[in-house]
């Protein structure tokens, strides 16, 4: 391979204010050739701006992957060294009121889509094995893939499936020279961050414990990581490293700690208090519409 080799890494949900967008730039800064994806170009304008080759991409549509499988074939010969499957969205909802269209989107995004991306980018990655550089799939997962947060049932099982196709995945490509690394994000301020998204409704049987469930995130907001520590930590990580497992974000090395030294309920107080139903009157509420539906949903 000659010196001049420019390794190259394809990341999807790159939109500005992203995680996404601060790995592409760290990535770049580290010498990489970046191919920095999101659906529409314009949220990628300061990639451009720093020479980084910016395309769009829907991971919900198969042939909105082919066209970019395309596009990445006739610039790079047919290979890729790293693909970054960052993309996803954000639901939250009471899990018996969640819209079933609103979950199978979210899983359209953050579970099947990168099923197909992996499946698509696959052969580019095998092209790679004899650069000298192991070719990497990395796969965002979230702590809450291991965390009961109220509210976020739909998203939780999502990022909860990612983590166990990543490591499935780790063991099948094990022999194709492929390293397969899971990343357990925790809290980084991004614009998935928000209390806009969060409306119980009047008729929510939940809808007392909605104030708590936007302090939450107004909470969140203040402690976590920004994107460029994030980007400087993950991509630190990947290139240096070795590790399959990593947990990067605002406490995720303590959700990984008690994940593994505790029990499995280890979080329930602190989930429960966080989304407010430890409120003596709204746990009163929630029960007394409850029962005021029973019967509605059979």
């Amino acid at each position: 391979m000659s010196e001049s080799y420019k390794r190259s890494v394809l990341v999807t949900g790159c939109s500005q204010g992203s995680a996404g967008n601060a790995l592409a730039l760290q990535f770049a800064a580290k010498g990489f050739r970046v191919f920095a994806t999101a659906r529409s170009l314009k949220t990628l304008s300061n990639l451009t701006e720093k020479g980084i080759e910016t395309l769009t991409l829907d991971v919900t549509q198969p042939e909105s992957i082919a066209a970019l499988k395309s596009e990445i074939v006739s610039r790079t010969g047919g290979s890729l060294d790293i693909l970054f499957n960052n993309a996803g969205a954000l639901y939250e909802a009471p899990a018996i009121e969640s819209d079933p269209a609103r979950v199978r989107s979210l899983f359209n995004t953050n579970v099947f889509g990168l099923m197909e991306m992996v499946t698509a980018f696959t052969p580019l990655l095998l092209a790679s094995v004899s650069s000298g550089h192991e070719p990497t799939i990395i796969n965002v997962a979230s702590v809450l893939a291991r965390l009961p947060s109220p509210f976020n049932s739909a998203y939780n099982a999502t990022k909860a499936a990612v983590a166990a196709y990543s490591d499935t995945l780790r063991l099948e490509l094990d022999p194709l020279g492929i390293r397969v690394v899971t990343l357990y994000m925790g809290e980084v301020s991004t614009p998935l961050m928000t209390t806009d998204n969060i409306n119980f409704g009047s008729e929510s049987i939940y809808r007392d414990a909605e104030a708590a469930v936007k302090q939450r995130t107004v909470t969140h907001l203040e402690k976590t990581m920004t994107p460029e520590l994030f980007a400087r930590e993950v991509v630190g990580e990947i290139v240096d490293g070795k590790r399959s497992f990593l947990w990067k974000g605002s406490n995720a090395f303590t959700v990984w700690l008690l994940n593994a030294a505790g029990p499995r309920t280890v979080f329930d107080s602190a989930m429960v208090k966080a989304a407010g139903l430890d409120n003596k009157k709204t746990k009163e509420s929630v029960f007394k519409r409850g029962q005021a539906t029973a019967g509605e949903r059979i």
